[in-house]
């Protein structure tokens, strides 16, 4: 029987995205999640394209709310607004240390972090 891990911890792999450094957050978060010694509570991939480009490098949070995986589900290529679900946007590798050490270590969300994508301010163009 396999284990599911409590975190699933996603960086997008789109284009814009790794543009604005996407692939330095994956690389730092695999690192950091190995050298906090949270990888037994949690697994890291590379998602697909959220649709917020524009706000990225965008990593999105899922915890294990002991629900049957569907596994044609498209978790990571969408948001799907459940409990359980956190969205990061504007990713750097500092603030994807410090999500690992607080959400993932701590089982803490980093909330002045997060992004709201039903807010309308949180479509912001660029800097």
């Amino acid at each position: 029987m396999s284990h599911v891990k409590k975190y699933r911890l996603s960086v997008c792999k789109g284009a814009d995205c790794k543009d604005n450094g996407s692939d330095a957050v994956f690389v730092q978060a695999n690192a950091a999640v190995s050298a906090a010694g949270v990888a037994p509570r949690c697994e890291v991939f590379r998602g697909g394209c959220y649709g917020l480009c524009h706000l990225g490098p965008n990593v999105v949070i899922r915890e294990d709310r002991g629900q049957p995986i569907d596994p044609f589900a498209s978790d990571d290529f969408q948001l799907n607004f459940e409990p359980g679900e956190t969205y990061y946007w504007k990713m750097t590798a500092e603030k994807i240390r410090r999500v690992v050490a607080e959400h993932i270590g701590a089982d803490r969300p980093v909330d002045e972090l997060r992004g709201d994508p039903t807010l309308e301010d949180d479509f912001r163009k660029r800097d």
